[in-house]
């Protein structure tokens, strides 16, 4: 793909920002867990989205989890950053990644994107993310 073209494609990198060892984090279909922050990243989950419509979205992504410490782990989605984990939840994953051996690893996991509804008078919904990660 030429400069020009890369420049102005839609399609959005799958690849996290930071390239490391990638941990596949396969849950059971419950996507439990909602990440933190994501009213603050509400411009890049409609990008992926697309227009708001009068329906909430209910659309199922692949995310990759990035350590920055210990206690943060920021949430990218086609290459935008669109949250983070609780610290409660980063310490578990954490946990997660040493027991299969892999404690610097970049995780990947599935996500589903709820919520983002446009009201006839102009009201937005927010888009929430949601995790499905094993249980420890």
């Amino acid at each position: 793909m030429g400069l020009f073209a890369s420049l102005f494609s839609s399609k959005a990198p799958e690849q996290p920002s930071v390239k490391k060892e990638v941990a596949v984090l396969i849950g059971i279909g419950n996507f439990e867990l909602e990440i933190a922050g994501a009213e603050r990243y509400q411009t890049a989950l409609e990008s992926i989205c697309g227009p708001r419509v009068s329906q909430a979205v209910n659309r199922f992504e692949t995310v990759w989890l990035i350590s920055e410490d210990k206690n943060a782990v920021r949430v990218e989605m086609r290459g935008k950053q669109v949250g983070y984990l609780s610290p409660e939840a980063a310490r578990l994953y954490h946990e997660q990644l040493k027991a299969r051996g892999m404690p610097k690893a970049n995780g990947q996991c599935q996500a589903v994107i709820r919520g983002g509804w446009l009201s006839s008078d102009g009201r937005k919904g927010l888009y929430q993310v949601w995790l499905d990660l094993p249980r420890s």
